[in-house]
């Protein structure tokens, strides 16, 4: 069974009209867990019910926690960063640093079989070995760049983790080391000693998990889709649970330290890993096969660190600089490798990452970087049930240790060190997701399903506001509302809205939220009429005309208004917010006139096209009413309109007149005059006995006014009579044409 986690989207898609109310309804576990929770938990089946109890046990003052141990006496130790400080905290939670390392990372932390402490430093660090009294001593140095974990054997032999050359060392009590075994990776993040005395390792960059028997055997038992192994638990059946993160083209977001480039990277040795699967999706035998040493065109990817600038301390050489973390999301999973090497996978995210692992008795917990989450799968016939526990609302969630009937929890950014008990808080509270509903809308009834015990509540709240996020211009909250079978919202109508519940137990006992149902309705804007054309492209136009509109951008301002085919074809481009459907009605009135005159109603395409001919000739301006009352009620529905701008009708065409006509010695010359009542002249041609037309200008130069004179000179006539005619375009497309003869001896 696999459990993904922020896979679903809160809104439900569905056509709706602003006329229509529309339901919020939060009640899945995909849809609880975007919002913020304070010692509230929530479950697989999608309930919220009071957490266990969240103290902030100690407070090292410091940025990061990276490592956690239990001494078994009560007391903890606390490895941080970036100034290389290792607390020990006692059962009070009361703490004092104990250690300080000259490097700034303390990465592992490992109580020994006689009582001290071993903690490993990074970069370039050591294994320090500290007495409960605080003295503290080089115990073993590796000459590796990083110390990512370490873990005691039975017999009191000390392995560590290392990177970059992926080597584990073992170290026996008098602190001389050796290489135990060469991983062929970058880094090994995580061991772990299973029952049988084996080693298992998780590696860095090829996600690798490793069987290493005592004699140094390795034996790859499982490959991860991610890169980095990050974390490893030992079940009490001898089950291995394994934490990868990371992606392909994506940089974790894990809370470890990054390696700073400094220097060109030496020549290293590849290794080729396959991995064969067994047991329906994984068991896996290493096969590692030693490749001739090729120069890499950058430092290997390291693990990753969630805060990575170092302010070096007084007295102590300056910490290495690091860049900024990666703001993008993580992904992981956890896994299940059953003593057969066989593997469930238990939990995929493509949100968040798990850095602490642990187990409670038969139950797995887990935390993330989503708020400092802290996660718990436990088992049952159908399968592993997941629970989100608690938020300790830090960056990340780092370490997890449980002590007795206690859960330890260290976070990074900033470091703290809590404390989850068993049992019940006695108050918290949930805080939804913002809810966009993408116009301002008036609320109505908000109701739950939920299980009060005697002795508890559970009462909601809401508030609104018309920024993305709650800020201060929103309002306070509204209520509280107890009656779960629904009350009306007293939030101000607006486009955003978030609830609240807050929990209320006794005793332990708590009250069950299971889902929360808010009603609204879109206020109903009104439809935009981005444009109204006349002559837009829907018509027929007469060549080279332009279009006469008015839209958002303002007017194109043309004349006349063509009739190639003695239609005006009118266009728009209109829309509604809120998706309703509309309706037009267009109307037409004459320049000289006061009331308009209804052409057309109820249309629904964008155009519509007049017959011309049954206009007189005139200015003439067209409005275009939208209206969406057919999807609204009657007290609901809105309207818009436009108005064109001016533009002419013209069915008669210019009138075309001989002036004055002259032959001279064989030569001629006819003065032509052509008028217009409304439309400008556009161009005119002449034709001689039938001969091709051809262009003629008017006299002034320019053929641009209703009325314009043209000179049509023949240089040499042949006797006989002749034919000239003329012809004269307006800008509607109308053509006139005039004749005149002429006869020579």
């Amino acid at each position: 069974m696999v459990l993904a986690a922020g896979a679903a989207a809160l809104l439900r898609p569905a056509p709706f009209s602003a006329s229509q109310t529309q339901f919020w309804q939060v009640g899945a576990f995909d849809e609880f867990i975007h919002g913020t929770l304070h010692d509230v938990s929530l479950n697989q089946e999608g309930s919220l019910q009071l957490a266990p109890p969240v103290v902030a046990y100690f407070d090292p003052e410091q940025s990061l926690a990276l490592s956690l141990a239990a001494g078994g006496d009560g007391r903890f130790y606390v490895g941080t960063g970036h100034q290389g400080k290792v607390f020990r905290v006692d059962a009070e939670g009361q703490g004092k640093m104990l250690f300080q390392a000259p490097e700034p990372e303390i990465l592992a932390i490992v109580c020994g079989p006689n009582g001290d402490i071993y903690a490993a430093s990074s970069p370039e660090g050591k294994i320090y070995r500290i007495t409960p009294e605080g003295k503290s001593s080089v115990f073993f140095d590796p000459k590796q760049k990083y110390i990512w974990s370490l873990v005691f054997d039975a017999h009191g032999n000390l392995y560590a983790g290392t990177g970059d050359t992926g080597k584990i060392y073992e170290i026996d009590a008098d602190g001389k080391g050796r290489v135990f075994y060469d991983s062929r990776q970058t880094h090994v993040i995580c061991l772990l000693m299973d029952v049988k005395g084996d080693l298992i390792a998780g590696s860095d960059p090829n996600g690798l998990v490793f069987r290493i028997s005592p004699e140094g055997k390795g034996f790859v038992i499982y490959k991860a889709d991610f890169p980095e192994v990050h974390a490893l638990a030992l079940g009490p059946d001898g089950g291995i649970y394994a934490a990868a993160l990371g992606g392909s083209g994506a940089t974790p977001t894990s809370p470890f330290f990054v390696p700073p480039v400094t220097a060109q990277p030496q020549p290293t040795s590849v290794t080729t890993v396959t991995v064969t699967a067994a047991g329906g999706n994984a068991g896996a035998e290493g096969e590692e096969k030693q490749q001739t040493p090729t120069p890499e065109p950058s430092p290997p990817r390291p693990p990753s660190i969630s805060e990575q600038h170092v302010s070096p301390s007084f007295n102590r050489a300056p910490a290495p600089s690091f860049s900024p973390p990666s703001t993008q999301p993580g992904r992981g999973e956890l896994v299940r490798i059953s003593p057969d090497n066989s593997v469930e996978t238990l939990w995929t995210s493509d949100r968040e990452s798990i850095f602490g692992l642990t187990l409670e008795g038969r139950n797995v917990l887990f935390s993330t970087d989503g708020s400092g989450r802290i996660f718990r799968l436990s088992p049952s016939a159908d399968g592993p049930l997941l629970t989100l526990m608690t938020e300790t609302r830090e960056a990340q969630a780092t370490r997890l240790l449980v002590d007795g009937t206690n859960v330890y929890v260290a976070t990074s950014n900033v470091a703290k060190l809590f404390r989850l008990s068993g049992g019940a808080a006695p108050e918290g509270s949930y805080e939804s997701p913002v809810k966009d509903t993408k116009f301002v809308s008036r609320w109505g009834i908000l109701s739950w399903r939920s299980q009060v015990p005697a002795g508890t509540s559970l009462e909601l709240y809401t508030r609104a506001g018309n920024s993305e996020q709650p800020d201060a211009t929103w309002s306070d909250w509204s209520g509280p509302y107890s009656n779960a079978d629904g009350t009306q919202v007293a939030s101000p109508s607006a486009r955003y809205i978030q609830w609240k519940a807050v929990f209320k137990g006794r005793g332990g006992t708590t009250p069950k939220l299971d889902d929360v149902t808010l009603a609204y309705l879109n206020e109903n804007l009104p439809p935009e009429i981005h444009a109204l054309d006349v002559n837009g492209s829907g018509g027929s136009l007469a060549s080279g005309v332009p279009n006469i509109s008015v839209g958002n951008g303002g007017t194109n301002f043309g004349s006349v208004a063509t009739q190639g085919d003695h239609k005006t074809t009118i266009t728009w481009q209109a829309d509604d917010p809120n998706g309703d459907r509309l309706a037009y009605s267009l109307y037409l009135k004459a320049s000289d006139e006061t009331d308009w005159h209804l052409v057309k109603s109820r249309l629904h395409e964008s155009n519509y096209s007049l017959d011309s001919t049954a206009l007189p000739d005139g200015e003439y301006v067209a409005r275009l009413v939208a209206s969406d009352e057919e999807s609204n009620s009657p007290g609901q529905a809105r309207r818009s309109e436009l108005v064109s701008a001016p533009f002419w009708i013209v069915n008669t065409p210019p009138r075309i007149e001989v002036v004055s006509q002259q032959v001279r010695g064989g030569a001629a010359e006819i003065h032509f005059r052509a008028t217009t009542e409304i439309s400008p002249l556009r161009s005119a041609e002449v034709s001689i006995d039938g001969a091709p037309w051809k262009p003629v200008a008017a006299d002034d130069g320019i053929i641009d006014s209703r009325s314009e004179t043209f000179t049509v000179t023949l240089p040499q006539v042949a006797p006989g009579e002749h034919e000239v005619l003329l012809r004269s375009d307006d800008i509607a497309g109308n053509t006139g044409i005039g004749r005149a003869v002429i006869r020579t001896d």
